[in-house]
C-alpha cells in the first residue's frame, strides 16, 4: 500500500493529532452511541438499510455459517446478517463498549441473543483462532481503521480458505452536480442536524471528513489485493454514494 495515501487518511482524527486515532474513536463513538443510529440514517439519506440488505444477499450463495461483523456498532449488520443469511452464529466486534451495549438490547429485542455475540475488540489485534469464520463483514467502518494493513491481515488470518470479506462504505461523489448537492447536504443539513443530536460536533465533522479522505474504488481494491484478497464483486449504490466490495481469501 502506498504510504503517502495511508498517511493521508490516518491523519483524519476526531479531536487532535497527538493521541492515537483508535483511542479517540472509542471515546467518540461511546459519546455519540445513543444518537448514532439516527445520524447514520441522516448521513446515508435513509438508504443504509437497503444497502445492507443488497450487500448481504451477495453472500447468500456461499452459505456462511460463522460470520464476523467488524465495527459492529449497535449491531444492525449482525441482526441483518442473521435474518438474511441464517448462519449458525454471528460475532460482532467494536472498540466502543457503549455502542455494543445498545446493540445487545437490539439483539435481545430480536430474540437473537443465543445467535449473536458482541465483544470489545480492535480489528488490528483479533483474538480469534486462524480460520474461525466463513465470512467477515464491515459496514461503514473500514474508513475508521487506524492500522488498515494490519487490520486486513488479521481479517485474512481469521477467515477460512475461500472465505469472504464484504465491505460496505460510503463515498463522496467525485464531480459534477451530484458532488455539489452532496457537499451542500453534508455541510449544511447534516451539520445543522448533528448539533441537535449531540453536543460533540467534532464527532460528526470527523465522520464526514473521513469519508472524503479514505481511498475508494480501484484504490481500495488495490489495497485489498495487496493484502491477499481476490475481488469477486465491486458494486456502486445510489449514484455512487455507497460502494460494496466482496473479496475472497
Amino acid at each position: 500500500m502506498n504510504k503517502k495515501k495511508e498517511a493521508d487518511f490516518t491523519k483524519v482524527k476526531p479531536y487532535n493529532q497527538e493521541e492515537e486515532k483508535t483511542a479517540q474513536l472509542a471515546r467518540m463513538f461511546n459519546t455519540i452511541s445513543g444518537k448514532y443510529d439516527q445520524f447514520n440514517d441522516i448521513m446515508s439519506w435513509g438508504m443504509a438499510r437497503l444497502w445492507r440488505k443488497q450487500s448481504l444477499l451477495s453472500l447468500k450463495k456461499y452459505n456462511p455459517k460463522h460470520i464476523l461483523d467488524i465495527a459492529a456498532g449497535t449491531a444492525d449488520m449482525c441482526i441483518k446478517s442473521y435474518q438474511y443469511l441464517q448462519p449458525d452464529h454471528v460475532t460482532g466486534i467494536d472498540i466502543a463498549a457503549n455502542m455494543l451495549e445498545i446493540g445487545r438490547v437490539k439483539v435481545a429485542d430480536a430474540n437473537l441473543s443465543s445467535k449473536i455475540d458482541l465483544e470489545v475488540q480492535d480489528v488490528s489485534a483479533l483474538t480469534f483462532a486462524d480460520g474461525s469464520f466463513d465470512a467477515a463483514t464491515i459496514a461503514f467502518g473500514i474508513r475508521n481503521f487506524e492500522k488498515l494493513n494490519e487490520s486486513l491481515q488479521q481479517i485474512f488470518r481469521v477467515l477460512r480458505p475461500g472465505g469472504h470479506l464484504l465491505i460496505l462504505e460510503m463515498n463522496e461523489p467525485k464531480k459534477g452536480l451530484l458532488l455539489k448537492a452532496y457537499l451542500l447536504y453534508t455541510r449544511v443539513f447534516v451539520k445543522m442536524t448533528s448539533k441537535l443530536l449531540s453536543d460533540d460536533s467534532k464527532a460528526y465533522d470527523y465522520l464526514s471528513a473521513s469519508m472524503h479522505a479514505f481511498p475508494n474504488g480501484e484504490k481500495l481494491v488495490n489495497i485489498l489485493t495487496d493484502n491477499g484478497f481476490k475481488l469477486n464483486i465491486y458494486r456502486k449504490f445510489t449514484f455512487g454514494v455507497c460502494s460494496m466490495y466482496l473479496v475472497e481469501k
